[in-house]
C-alpha cells in the first residue's frame, strides 16, 4: 500500500462536530469575530487511527532555549516523514505546555498530509462574539464542499452528531457492550432482511447501499483485519470472511461482497466478541 492509495481518506472532510472555532481577529469593541476553523490533535489521531493504524507514528523533541515551549514534532505516514514545529502556551505550568506543544506540531504535519487542509479554504467569517464565554454567539455552518458525503444531506449532521453521543453513552461494562452489540446486528439484520422480502413480493424498493459493490476503502480494512490479525492462507481467509458474511457457498475473491456485506463483516471482526466468533468459526487465533 502506498500513500497515494490513501490521499483521499487523509484529506477527506471531518464530521462538522469536529470542527472547531476560534476567533483570529476581534472588533475594536469586541462584539464581532473573524472565526478560524480547526480539528483538535485527537481528530487527527482517530484519522490517521482509521485510514492507517499501524502504519504511522510521531515523535516530537523539545527545542531548547526557545523563548516559547517549542516542539519539533516529525508525523510519519506508510514510511513518509513531514516534519513542523509547534508551540506551547507560556502561561500554563510546563507539562501542560509541552503537551499543547506536542499537539500543535502533529496538527501542523498532519496538515502537509493533507489532513484537514480545506479548513484553510473556508471563506472568512465575522460573526457576533460574547467575550465573557469567549465564543461565537452562533456557530458558522459549513458550507456542502467541507462536510463528509454522509452529512451533505438533509439531517445528516444531527443524525452524525446523536449516532456519536449514543456512542459516548454506552456502558463501561464489556458484557452489556456485547448485549447492545447483539441487539444492534439484529436490528440490522431484521431491516436488511425485511427489504429483501419487500423485493421479492414485487414491492418498489429504492436502490440502496446494501446492493452496491465492496468499495475499495470497504475491501482495504477488511484485508488489514483478516491478513495482519488472524494467520490465515487465501483459501482459509476467503472461507472465513464467506461465514461471517453468511455466504452459503465460499467467495473466489472478496471484490464479490456487497458493502453492506463488507462493513457487516467488518463490525463482527471488531465487535467486543470477536473472540467468540472466532471459536464457533473453529479456533482461529488472533496474531499477537
Amino acid at each position: 500500500m502506498k500513500l497515494s492509495d490513501l490521499r483521499n481518506r487523509l484529506q477527506a472532510p471531518f464530521s462538522a462536530h469536529l470542527v472547531h472555532w476560534k476567533p483570529g481577529a476581534l472588533s475594536r469593541n469586541k462584539d464581532r469575530a473573524l472565526l478560524m476553523a480547526f480539528i483538535d490533535a485527537r481528530a487527527v489521531q482517530d484519522r490517521l487511527d482509521a485510514v492507517c493504524p499501524d502504519d504511522w507514528h510521531f515523535d516530537a523533541q523539545e527545542v531548547p532555549s526557545a523563548k516559547v515551549p517549542t516542539v519539533r514534532g516529525t508525523l510519519t505516514v506508510l514510511g513518509v516523514s513531514r516534519t513542523d514545529f509547534g508551540e506551547g502556551d507560556p502561561t500554563t505550568g510546563a507539562g501542560d505546555s509541552y503537551k499543547a506543544a506536542c499537539s500543535d506540531a502533529l496538527k501542523r504535519c498532519a496538515v502537509q498530509f493533507g489532513i484537514g487542509r480545506y479548513l484553510y479554504d473556508l471563506p472568512r467569517t465575522w460573526v457576533e462574539w460574547d467575550e465573557q464565554k469567549r465564543a461565537p454567539r452562533t456557530t458558522p455552518e459549513l458550507p456542502v464542499w467541507a462536510r463528509p458525503e454522509h452529512e451533505r444531506g438533509p439531517g445528516g449532521t444531527h443524525l452524525t452528531q446523536a449516532l456519536e453521543q449514543l456512542r459516548q453513552e454506552l456502558p463501561e461494562d464489556l458484557e452489556l457492550q456485547r448485549t447492545v452489540y447483539k441487539h444492534l446486528v439484529a436490528a440490522l439484520g431484521a431491516l436488511h432482511h425485511s427489504g429483501r422480502e419487500a423485493e421479492s413480493e414485487g414491492d418498489p424498493v429504492a436502490p440502496t447501499t446494501s446492493e452496491a459493490p465492496i468499495s475499495k476503502a470497504t475491501k482495504q480494512r477488511l484485508a488489514q483485519h483478516v491478513t495482519r490479525r488472524w494467520n490465515l492462507e487465501r483459501t482459509e481467509r476467503l472461507a472465513f470472511v464467506s461465514w461471517l458474511a453468511e455466504r452459503e457457498e465460499v467467495l473466489a475473491s472478496t471484490e464479490q461482497l456487497t458493502e453492506a456485506e463488507g462493513q457487516r463483516v467488518l463490525a463482527r471482526l471488531t465487535a467486543p466478541d470477536s473472540a467468540e466468533l472466532m471459536a464457533r468459526y473453529g479456533g482461529v487465533e488472533a496474531v499477537a
